[in-house]
């Protein structure tokens, strides 16, 4: 009986290790499979970063126009306006071309608040988003013994007429008579506090003595100073003016209100003739 039971224990050892290699072949055969699958990914992947590399290198080298320019947020400026001022950039390859430069040079150039400029390589184009400065006033300044005209946005920058288009200028009703780089934040100052004013603001003037004088509708000539440090304190005297006058004045017409000192205003007043029937 017993070499029965040890000629069934080979077969059964025989069985084992005829599964075993069975089972190993198959790794191998899986294993060869999955290695095989990995290097052709890896040939893809990297033949395709090898062909996408060359062509951007390809496009990155090559020169570009102004054509390939692409701008967003034009009102008042023109695409001729970007392209007569930004011919020093044109042409060059787009590693060349530094997009800060480009920003800086059109911000000093002309009248734009904001800009970003992007280069973008398939296809090989310079992109621009621009934002406009947004006319609040027109204006006139002593430029070389000439007197130019233009607008004030409301920080007070210059913005010359040709850069803003006529549906913006007919909307606008305030006027900025001698404006000045001395007097840019009294101004400033003012425009951002007209709403205060009860009477619409129509006018602010810089006479030759650098004092600032505003006119209302209702008031023709009002005198602050030359400086604004008691602004909010001269517009709540002149609205209480505007609101007591009438009734005090009887054929008679305000012709200039002094407000330097705006606890001790002054009128200078004009009697008029009414026609009889």
């Amino acid at each position: 009986m017993r070499p029965l039971k040890s000629n069934t224990r080979r077969q059964r050892l025989k069985r084992n290790k005829k599964k075993v290699l069975s089972t190993r072949k198959v790794s191998n055969i899986f294993k060869n499979k999955s290695f095989l699958i990995e290097l052709w990914q890896l040939l893809f992947f990297s033949s395709s970063s090898i062909l996408l590399f060359l062509t951007f290198i390809n496009q990155a080298w090559r020169p570009i126009s102004f054509e390939q320019t692409k701008i967003k947020g034009l009102s008042g400026l023109t695409k001729n306006d970007i392209q007569k001022n930004t011919s020093i950039f044109y042409p060059k390859n787009l590693l060349e071309l530094n997009p800060k430069e480009i920003e800086y040079h059109l911000i000093n150039k002309l009248p734009i608040k904001d800009i970003s400029v992007s280069r973008k390589f398939f296809p090989p184009e310079i992109h621009l988003n621009i934002i406009e400065r947004e006319p609040i006033a027109f204006a006139n300044r002593l430029l070389s013994k000439n007197i130019e005209k233009g607008m004030i946005d409301i920080e007070g920058s210059w913005i010359p007429l040709q850069f803003v288009n006529q549906s913006k200028k007919n909307k606008i009703k305030l006027f900025i008579d001698n404006w000045n780089q001395n007097k840019r934040n009294d101004i400033i100052l003012i425009i951002k506090n007209r709403l205060l004013l009860q009477s619409p603001l129509q006018q602010i003037k810089i006479n030759p003595l650098q004092e600032i004088i505003i006119k209302t509708e209702y008031f023709n000539s009002v005198l602050l100073g030359s400086d604004t440090d008691r602004l909010i304190e001269q517009i709540n005297k002149l609205n209480q003016l505007q609101q007591s006058l009438p009734n005090l004045l009887i054929n008679t017409k305000v012709k200039i209100v002094d407000l330097k000192d705006p606890s001790k205003p002054i009128l200078k007043i004009e009697k008029t003739v009414l026609e009889e029937e």
